[in-house]
């Protein structure tokens, strides 16, 4: 009877300690609400519909895992993928984890990732971005998103990158980063690569940081960079950025498009929080041997409040108006008349688990 006492309390000291090496998480969030929209076709009629893929929150579910190896280093690994509430069907049926697949390690030397993850670029303007990327389909596409990249290029803009390889060194209230993510072009290690560096840092309330990144785009060259910071005290948050894109095209003309935005939130009481954003963007860009180059502006000014039922389930409410000026954001559907104003409204629950 001792015996089997002995090794029991053994066994189960051993599985308390390789329960404590590694672990595994599931995570996720799901977000339904309404939303109606003005002038969303030629004809200049409204849609009510319900925001499926997430109109606060990015409808998500994922598994993280992470394992001790020792002497201050783990392992780790991200699967990450996208839903419809409406129908429960993947945002991205061809792809399982379209939002992350990506394993590293972590050590003093620092942080190594490689696969499908966010890119620099987006974890950069995140630090500043009013809304720490909340109605991410709302407010303008400034967040790590390329006016340039096509939607074939690792699944459209510059949000995630596949054939990802990323290092991060933190010094203190500094963190510094590399990225680059392989075209896989045979005899042609440049084409649709990504070369990208980037540095953040934070003290107190305030942070600030900046990214540069090179891309290669079906063999011409693209540029894009940002800087950006915020401020936080007594309950609010100021945030500026700016971002700059250069494209190289066929015709030896360069397009380019640069963005910029402000935002302040308050934090009325635990429960209740409100934030405000404009973002302008304005582009020129060749469009067509016949058309040539033409300009175009948008502006988007953004309201929204929450209202937080627990740590985990929010109640919002958002306002939108939107004035486009020329062809590249285009409101509508040809044939006929251009919309050139939008004005959207939202509410709706969403929950993280």
């Amino acid at each position: 009877m001792k015996k089997s006492l002995l090794a029991f309390a053994i066994l189960s000291a051993f599985a308390a300690t390789a329960s404590a090496q590694s672990s595994v998480t599931i995570y996720g969030s799901i977000d339904a609400g309404l939303r109606n929209q003005t002038n969303v076709d030629a004809a200049g009629h409204s849609k009510l519909s319900m925001g499926s893929n997430g109109t606060y929150n990015s409808n998500r579910l994922g598994f993280k895992g992470v394992e001790d190896l020792g002497s201050g280093m783990n392992a780790h690994f991200v699967l990450e993928s996208g839903f419809n509430t409406a129908t429960g069907s993947y945002d991205n049926a061809a792809v399982a984890f379209n939002r992350s697949a990506f394993v590293g390690v972590t050590g003093d030397f620092g942080n190594i990732d490689l696969g499908r993850q966010y890119s620099l670029a987006f974890k950069t303007i995140g630090t500043y971005e009013p809304f720490n990327y909340k109605f991410p389909a709302i407010t303008s596409p400034v967040a790590g998103v390329a006016l340039f990249f096509p939607a074939t290029f690792s699944g459209g803009g510059a949000t995630r990158f596949n054939n990802d390889a990323q290092y991060t060194a933190v010094f203190g209230g500094l963190r510094t980063s590399l990225e680059y993510a392989l075209g896989e072009v045979a005899g042609d290690n440049s084409r649709n690569a990504v070369k990208a560096i980037s540095a953040t840092y934070a003290t107190g309330p305030v942070n600030f940081g900046g990214n540069y990144m090179s891309t290669d785009i079906a063999g011409f060259k693209n540029r894009y960079w940002t800087v950006g910071g915020a401020y936080r005290m007594d309950g609010f948050r100021v945030s500026a950025g700016y971002v700059k894109e250069k494209q190289d095209t066929a015709v030896n003309i360069t397009a380019e498009q640069k963005s910029y935005w402000g935002g302040v939130s308050y934090v009325v009481t635990p429960q209740i929080e409100l934030t405000g954003a404009y973002y302008v963007t304005d582009a020129t860009a060749f469009i067509s041997p016949a058309a040539g180059v033409r300009d175009s502006k948008r502006k988007n000014l953004v309201i929204a409040g929450t209202y937080a039922l627990s740590k985990r389930t929010n109640f919002y409410v958002e306002a939108d108006n939107k004035k486009i000026e020329g062809p590249l954001f285009q409101l509508g559907a040809a044939p006929g008349p251009v919309q050139t104003r939008q004005t959207g409204f939202s509410v709706g629950i969403t929950h993280l688990f």
